[in-house]
């Protein structure tokens, strides 16, 4: 019996491997480790597979949005280094200590609420300070960086181990890129001199570790890349797509010119028209706004997607296909339909893509042969 009768996504780990490869290649830095950033479900790929391959596979590090995607990770029994990047609240601090998760840090409180709940543990919370540079999101502004540094340092039970910042547009603004560098730079030079010293620098994202050495420092933190989705072009189209969302024909029909397809009547065919019925919609992921926009790849052509996508089924125009069965497989999302050609298509971008696609959707992990 077929597991996947409806629809699918299918996940390449040798190509997680490979990208992974290519990213160490760029560095060329044996000493910079990598983290996989492998938050919101690794960008929809499944957090505890991926990862777990990751990290035996190119990545050192895991990180990720949440402490409860942190906590996931350590419940499925994975023992490296866990960094949560965004915000958290004091609340969560007892979590945070006792699953062993770093912390981003922009505030003195948070910390102070680390520090309790590790004294109260007989453990040490392990935190890293933000540095706003330039994303104007989270992190501590660079003129009152030292001042915080010190006093969390000086928190006990609490290791400051590390700094970091986030780049708002590495991909495609070199220029504001050296400026945020030069902003985070000074935080460190000024931390320096008053003798507090980091054991982990990180700035760099995918673009960031590929194109800007001075970027890497201890630590570089890799979604897009790692994942072979390349809208800025950095492995020149080597880079391997990890996933391909396909979805079954689960039915055929055959319409004259001038009828209307799906709700809201909002196409209308020109021709006689062979009308192929894909069994996802927007109640798996596939984003409504690509009614009339979408592309789908059905037995080698490509095909468009025609009226409005319904919540459980896309409908394409399968007419130009010399032959179309039911129970064929479409194919969605990568190969011929990369991630970043659908985001171009609604104004998006690739991360949202891959990071909407539902639970509903059965993941299958392809492994690379041993």
């Amino acid at each position: 019996m077929n597991p996947y009768p409806r629809t699918w996504v299918e996940i390449d780990l040798a190509a997680l491997a490979y990208n992974l490869s290519l990213i160490r290649q760029a560095m060329s830095d044996p000493k910079v480790k990598v983290a996989l950033v492998a938050k919101a479900d690794a960008y929809g790929h499944g957090l505890v597979p991926t990862a777990r391959f990751a990290l035996r596979n190119g990545a050192e590090w895991v990180a990720v949005a949440t402490v409860q995607e942190g906590i996931a990770l350590r419940d499925a029994g994975i023992d490296d280094p866990i960094v949560v990047i965004s915000p958290i609240l004091p609340i969560e601090a007892e979590q945070a200590v006792f699953y062993r998760l770093r912390v981003l840090v922009e505030r003195v409180e948070t910390a102070v609420a680390l520090s309790a709940a590790a004294r109260e543990q007989d453990a040490e919370a392990i935190v890293h300070l933000e540095i706003e540079t330039g994303l104007a999101r989270f992190g501590c502004m660079p003129d009152g960086a030292l001042e915080v540094a010190c006093e969390i340092a000086h928190l006990p039970a609490v290791r400051l181990e590390g700094i970091s910042t986030h780049f708002a547009n590495s991909g495609r603004d070199p220029e504001f890129t050296q400026l945020q560098l030069e902003r985070f730079r000074s935080v460190l030079e000024k931390c320096e001199r008053a003798g507090i010293s980091f054991d982990v620098v990180h700035a760099a994202n995918s673009a960031g570790a590929v194109r800007y050495p001075e970027s890497r420092f201890d630590l570089v933190r890799v979604g897009l890349g790692a994942y072979g989705i390349e809208p800025y072009g950095l492995f020149e189209g080597i880079g391997r797509p990890v996933m391909t969302w396909k979805a079954r024909v689960m039915a055929l029909r055959q319409l004259p010119k001038g009828e209307s397809v799906s709700y809201a009547r909002t196409y209308f065919t020109t021709r006689e028209t062979v009308v192929a019925t894909l069994g996802v919609g927007y109640g798996d992921g596939y984003p409504r706004s690509l009614s009339n926009r979408g592309v789908a790849v059905l037995n080698g052509v490509e095909v468009p997607v025609i009226g409005l996508v319904c919540m459980d089924q896309v409908l394409v125009d399968a007419t130009d296909l010399p032959q179309v069965n039911l129970g064929d497989e479409a194919i969605l999302l990568g190969g011929p339909v990369p991630a970043d050609r659908l985001a171009d298509l609604i104004d998006s971008t690739p991360h949202e893509i891959t990071t909407r696609i539902m639970s509903r959707v059965p993941r299958r992990y392809l492994f690379p042969p041993t």
